[in-house]
């Protein structure tokens, strides 16, 4: 699922940003196309605010069965079952496992939850300066000329930020999928 909305996040934004670096279409169709882009994204970003919530949920479940087992060991130690007692350890180790996988998972959402509210923070500024710019343009009759060259520096500078997060994002899904097994 994460690798779907990670997915999907990257094809709303590399969209985005093609649409942001092309100058060959229309400017009103470009700017829709972002706006459409960039709700995409948000979406993105809801559906990973509830895998986060699911996560913590799973997590917590987790931590009240450790609990429980925990307590059925005492409860079994108490009346000398050993076997009982040697499940319920076994199981609450499980649980404990499972439970600091979650917590991990979690963190590792909430790290890409940041990055990704920056990236869509970005797309949104990014909207208001080319509504405003667009409305200037209408304004005074003619869209306003662009400086290629800030234009390009940019563009570099957005690729080369867009890679260093992916490789950071697939780097923690790695190490939490490494973890997970």
């Amino acid at each position: 699922m994460f690798d779907e909305l990670m997915k999907a996040w990257r094809e709303a934004v590399d969209n985005f940003r093609r649409e942001m670096e092309d100058d060959d279409s229309s400017h009103d169709s470009q700017t829709r196309s972002m706006q459409q882009q960039y709700a995409m994204a948000k979406d993105v970003l809801e559906r990973l605010d509830i895998e986060i919530r699911r996560s913590k949920r799973q997590a917590g479940e987790e931590r009240e069965n450790e609990v429980v087992c925990r307590r059925r060991e005492e409860m079994a130690r108490r009346i000398g079952d050993d076997e009982t007692v040697r499940i319920a350890v076994e199981f609450a180790v499980r649980h404990a496992e499972r439970a600091g996988v979650l917590a991990r998972k979690v963190e590792v959402f909430m790290e890409e939850h940041t990055l990704l509210t920056r990236d869509l923070e970005s797309m949104q500024q990014t909207l208001e300066e080319r509504g405003a710019k667009i409305e200037s343009g209408r304004a005074s009759g003619a869209i306003a000329d662009v400086d290629p060259e800030r234009e390009q520096q940019k563009r570099d500078f957005s690729r080369l930020e867009r890679n260093a997060k992916e490789r950071a994002a697939e780097e923690r899904l790695e190490e939490l999928k490494r973890k997970m097994r």
